[in-house]
């Protein structure tokens, strides 16, 4: 079992960051609430013109450490993300991006999950929360009770690739299972890694879900998802849909027949429309 050990550190919280500062704060406390205490945080900033690391350094805690790097936007995160893994020491790796927060008893909860040797990816539902941390949902993942936990693996996706509906700040991952993949995968002209990196890994072993909220999702007008939906359509996603096909030709389960790529695209498009509408509302 994976227990909590002094000075040996079981998970690294990765948590990329740029311009952050009405939100970073938050995001660490969120992290020093953890009532699993075996974890290492480990800040990149991208580059912040707004005081960001300052504001993470101020939190004395060993277990925190912050690397800045030069501004590279949002298509090199990857490289954000590659960084904190390069100086992580961790079996496990969780997502909190700089503007997002965790429960309380994340770790707790989804540590005890890579008990399970086949198990690569922990997530679970998520709260949206807006710029003053106010909960306005509850995203339950609308994915088929069946392939949640993606048994037998490659059986969640098809709904996976149709739509992103893991929240990152849900997400564990098993750190060997990430590096059989060769790392976060940001395929080129992509503005992120999640949905890319869920997919491959979807290939990987199955999944653990938690139906309880262990993260949440901030929504506000100057974080990097919402340009995104304010400026593009789901072009970006719709240009790997074929890469993801061919990375993972002869991994798939025979039960995992994945949907036509007009089926794919035309699911994208509606998706999109719906997150502008989100937003508006937002």
């Amino acid at each position: 079992m994976m227990h909590q050990m002094t000075g040996e550190p079981i998970v690294t919280a990765i948590m990329p960051t740029y311009n952050h500062a009405a939100f970073v704060g938050a995001a660490v406390e969120s992290v020093l609430a953890q009532t699993f205490g075996a974890w290492e945080l480990i800040v990149v900033d991208d580059g912040s013109t707004d005081g960001s690391p300052d504001i993470v350094r101020g939190y004395r805690d060993p277990r925190i450490r912050v690397i800045v790097r030069d501004h590279g936007g949002l298509h090199r995160l990857r490289d954000l993300y590659q960084t904190a893994l390069e100086w992580s020491t961790a079996p496990l790796l969780a997502i909190l991006e700089g503007d997002d927060t965790w429960l309380p008893d994340k770790l707790a909860l989804q540590v005890p999950d890579f008990d399970n040797p086949g198990v690569v990816l922990s997530y679970g539902a998520g709260w949206l929360i807006d710029e003053f941390g106010c909960r306005y949902d509850l995203v339950e993942p609308p994915l088929p009770d069946a392939s949640r936990t993606n048994e037998p693996p490659g059986s969640i996706l098809p709904s996976l690739l149709a739509n992103n509906a893991i929240l990152s700040p849900t997400v564990v991952l098993r750190r060997s299972a990430l590096q059989s993949i060769g790392g976060f995968w940001q395929p080129d002209g992509v503005p992120y890694l999640d949905h890319p990196t869920w997919l491959l890994l979807a290939a990987e072993g199955t999944f653990a879900y938690h139906s309880a909220p262990v993260g949440s999702w901030r929504r506000h007008p100057g974080q990097w998802t919402t340009s995104i939906v304010e400026s593009r359509s789901s072009e970006p996603e719709a240009a790997y849909l074929d890469l993801v096909t061919e990375r993972l030709s002869g991994k798939t389960h025979g039960s995992s027949v994945l949907p036509p790529r007009e089926t794919l695209l035309r699911r994208h498009t509606e998706r999109a429309m719906v997150n502008r509408w989100r937003l508006a509302l937002l």
